[in-house]
């Protein structure tokens, strides 16, 4: 019996297609470590941003699902943290906490943690500064936690 096509090139065509198919389905994210000063990364979001951004440069992490997760703190001019943990999930375009963080270094799951569009419009979003700067520049997700930590040293 001869081979047909799909074999004599090695490719098994209902497998590959099947695979395709598969739903898209998210890793098991694992809470971090609480973050602490010395690990943080600034970044910018706008020249209008009152606030000063960082992520947590040990928490940054490419997982296989397409989902760069990292830990987030905001610190307001007014002296004020706010700490999550996120992920921004490059192919579609989405953002999600998974976790807030409290001044006690503890953290409480987050109220409504699903999946949410990046708003594109405000020059304010530190979403879509994430997602188009650092994390997923051209629209595609950086390969490592070293890539987004090289673009956020270069935005400066």
């Amino acid at each position: 019996m001869a081979p047909t096509l799909g074999h004599a090139w090695g490719l098994d065509f209902d497998r590959d297609f099947d695979e395709q198919k598969k739903p898209w389905e998210e890793v098991k994210a694992q809470l971090p470590s609480y973050p602490k000063d010395e690990n943080l990364q600034a970044f910018y979001v706008s020249g209008i941003a009152g606030n000063h951004y960082f992520v947590d440069k040990t928490t940054l992490e490419t997982d296989k699902d397409g989902v760069v997760r990292y830990v987030l703190v905001i610190k307001a001019r007014g002296g004020a943290t706010n700490v999550s943990f996120e992920g921004i999930r490059c192919a579609n375009r989405e953002r999600k906490i998974y976790a807030i963080g409290h001044a006690d270094g503890t953290w409480s799951r987050a109220h409504d943690s699903k999946w949410q569009p990046i708003d594109s419009a405000s020059s304010l979003s530190y979403h879509r500064a994430l997602a188009d700067e650092y994390l997923c520049p051209q629209g595609e997700m950086v390969s490592s936690p070293k890539d987004v930590l090289r673009n956020m040293r270069g935005a400066w």
